[in-house]
């Protein structure tokens, strides 16, 4: 009996500590570009001063790890880091389907 007692407790004690476990409070997510998409390396997020990386062409699926503000593109400020391919960088929001800008399921950059 006193076995069961020390098990019950040691498993309120354990999900009580994960409970306390940081994590995020958004995931990433996949979704398609609009049209073909250069995929860019930005430091600061200023387009003029982010060098291509590849294109992605229109309709292909990429995966959306996080949101940050930078550079206007058609009005829209939001940019994802993105994952294709084996390749990562930062997507103007404006040409991924999304739904919307920043998509609320994808959280912001850190």
């Amino acid at each position: 009996m006193r076995l069961n007692r020390l098990l019950a407790a040691s498993v309120v004690a354990v999900t009580a500590a994960v409970g306390f476990v940081p994590t995020p409070a958004f995931a990433g997510g996949t979704f398609q570009t609009q049209t073909n998409l250069n995929l860019r390396n930005c430091q600061w997020l200023n387009l003029s001063q982010c060098s291509v990386i590849l294109t992605i062409p229109t309709g292909k699926s990429v995966y959306l790890n996080c949101w940050a503000t930078g550079s206007s593109v058609n009005g829209n400020t939001v940019w994802y880091n993105a994952f294709y391919g084996n390749a990562n960088g930062m997507l103007a929001g404006d040409y991924v389907n999304t739904g919307h800008d920043p998509n609320p399921s994808i959280s912001r950059c850190v």
